[in-house]
């Protein structure tokens, strides 16, 4: 597909403007008129959907529909349906009305949980009297960058006569204020009527949209993917739609009105993060609506990409300093470090699941961050507790904690971080170890444990002599652990199958361990039924397995050949060579450097990707080839 075929005038345009053509025309290969394979079962588990439409007046509006899992589904690649007696949305929304004078939608669907999302414009008609056909002209998965993760954990309908009624006006009042400038989230429609309607999300730290007036807002424009659909739409059809959903209180304001760009803006705040662009919203029209729907969405942590403008109130210092104050030889291959503040005062707090980010130098002198779990409990912020398996054809940084590292020293730490969050509302825990992923489990469990609530734990290792923390585990767990050992006389394997053969409402699965347990783990939930919101996992990221050789990569579309020694990833050889490719964790996880393969054998370590998307593309931060080239499509 040529770029000019890709992009209209109005987004080519802005791209020039921005001066991101170049990064535009390589991003754009991400764009096709099929659903991706991968992405078909990921549609019909949503329980939510943003839709972007056009009422006959030419006003664009952003809709969120929510309902039943399944209420979306997609049949094959070229077409979603949307089943009207499953979905929960106000009869009030314009969405319904839009949709019988005009077919053009755009759709984003959005899994908050996993910062997954997938956009898709085409044509929407009527199957029958309850079902509704979106006939696919474009797809394209995004980046997770900006989105805040939440978890759906109560979905029960709301009696009619018990719903708020609608409201609507065309400047904003008290309240809608208040919703706006405190919102972290919303989602935007926009159109070029001779391409077609676009939906897409935005998101920051709460404030980052602006209130100028009661018929002005301004949102930042960070950097994205390039692309810039939405700008683009702006440029030639200066209208927008937008959405902001009150999660708490179950109510949706909707806001139609002209868009205007701003470029080249003062920003002594740094609100764009070095942008200087904006875009406003002239409001012409608001509407309030109840969902229907009782929901509960409890925030797990915000996205780490948000930029943090200094009319908000300012991050802390995330330095630490930290003494090591007690080193044990686990077992032999397992250090535990215990950490206190320099002064003895307490230390920053922390949930179960967390990491905390050490700093560590590797042998060729460079001072490197390695994320190691904190085992200890979150109720005692006196010290952290981490442990650190000996890994000999590491990267280094297990080498250096290991032999470098004594009592007394003083070592350098980022605050924690938590990707593996511990949901505080399900009915039962199902802890699922193997290894050193006992370390982040074992937080989890001390933090159950306090709570008394419903949990059972699953242990897996090589030999009795590994299984670090056995005693704790069995201590805490109040007979509801089980241990399980690969070798020895009492060998016997965790039966993963069995397991996970009865999903149940209300319980989450934590899994942590190699790779191979955690592939294990999520083939046979989806399996079994279970939805992807109640499996949570993390890895330590691939081992080089002794064997990887240097490999030569091509890019396909910069025509540049790059080589890729045998101790090094694909991502960081590509990052040392001036290519720019989205990368996040490390650990084959967040997706965010998930590849287009055009030829080569990949040889997958990541744990994100499922059966289809490997059929096509690779986590460049883990996986390497089978055999000595690769071809990519960067």
């Amino acid at each position: 597909m040529r770029i000019d075929d890709t992009f209209h005038d109005g987004e080519l345009f802005v791209q020039r403007r921005a001066g991101e053509a170049e990064m535009a025309q390589r991003n754009g290969g991400v764009i096709a008129d099929t659903v991706p394979k991968g992405a078909l079962r990921f549609i019909g588990q949503q329980p939510l959907v943003v839709f972007g439409s056009l009422d006959p007046e030419g006003n664009v509006w952003a809709s969120v529909l929510v309902g039943e899992p399944g209420f979306l589904a997609a049949p094959d690649e070229r077409a979603v349906e949307l089943n009207v007696t499953q979905r929960r949305s106000s009869e009030d929304d314009p969405f319904w009305a839009n949709i019988e004078t005009n077919a053009s939608v755009g759709m984003l669907v959005i899994e908050l949980a996993t910062r997954k999302r997938l956009r898709i414009n085409g044509q929407i008609r009527r199957l029958d009297d309850t079902r509704f056909e979106v006939g696919v002209e474009q797809t394209y998965p995004n980046c997770p960058k900006y989105i805040q993760r939440r978890h759906l954990s109560r979905l029960s309908p709301i009696a009619p006569p018990r719903l708020a009624p609608t409201r609507c006006g065309t400047s904003l009042g008290k309240d809608e204020k208040a919703l706006i400038a405190s919102a972290d989230t919303l989602f935007v429609a926009s159109a070029n009527p001779e391409h077609g309607v676009d939906a897409s999300h935005r998101g920051g730290r709460p404030g980052f949209v602006r209130v100028l007036s009661d018929r002005r807002i301004r949102i930042p424009d960070y950097v994205g993917n390039s692309l810039f659909n939405t700008l683009g739409n702006f440029t030639v059809y200066p209208r927008a739609g937008l959405v902001f959903v009150d999660f708490d209180n179950g109510l949706v304001l909707q806001l139609t009105g002209r868009a205007e760009v701003l470029w080249d803006q003062e920003d002594p705040d740094d609100e764009t993060a070095g942008t200087r662009r904006f875009w406003d919203l002239e409001v012409e029209r608001w509407l309030e609506t109840p969902l229907p729907l009782q929901l509960r969405w409890e925030l797990l942590d915000y996205s780490p990409y948000n930029p943090n403008p200094r009319r908000v109130t300012p991050v802390a210092k995330t330095t630490l300093q930290l003494t090591v104050a007690r080193v044990r030889q686990e077992t032999d291959r397992i250090k535990s470090f215990r950490l206190t503040a320099i002064d003895g005062s307490e230390l920053p707090a922390f949930t179960a699941g967390a990491h905390l980010p050490v700093s560590i130098q590797l042998a060729d002198g460079k001072r490197v961050p390695r994320h190691y779990s904190i085992l200890s409990s979150p109720s005692n912020r006196n010290h952290y507790e981490i442990a650190v398996l000996l890994e000999p054809d590491g990267g280094g940084g297990s080498r250096f904690m290991h032999e470098q590292v004594r009592e007394n020293d003083i070592i350098e730490a980022e605050t924690p971080r938590n990707d593996f969050p511990l949901l505080d509302d399900a009915n039962h825990s199902l802890l699922i170890a193997g290894g050193i992923g006992i370390t982040p489990i074992l937080s989890m469990l001390r933090s159950l444990a306090s709570k008394r609530a419903s949990l059972e734990v699953h242990y897996a290792a090589r030999s009795a002599s590994s299984m670090a923390y056995r005693d704790a585990v069995q201590a805490l767990s109040d007979g509801q652990a089980r241990f399980y050992l690969s070798e020895g006389p009492t060998a016997a394997r965790m039966n993963l199958d069995q397991l996970l053969s009865m999903p149940r409402s209300g319980t989450h699965v934590y899994v942590c361990g190699p790779r191979r347990m955690i592939e294990a783990a999520r083939e046979l939930a989806a399996k079994h039924g279970w939805s992807p919101s109640q499996i949570h996992f993390e890895s330590f990221g691939a081992r080089s397995t002794g064997k990887d050789r240097e490999i030569t990569v091509r890019l396909a579309r910069s025509e540049r050949t790059i080589s890729v020694a045998a101790s090094q990833t694909i991502l960081d050889a590509l990052l040392e060579a001036d290519v720019s490719v989205p990368h996040d964790c490390k650990r084959g996880e967040c997706r965010l450097c998930v590849t287009e393969v055009i030829d080569g054998q990949p040889e997958h370590r990541d744990v994100c990707l499922n059966t289809e998307e490997r059929e096509g593309s690779m986590c460049l931060c883990v996986s390497r080839t089978q055999g000595a080239n690769l071809v990519l499509g960067l």
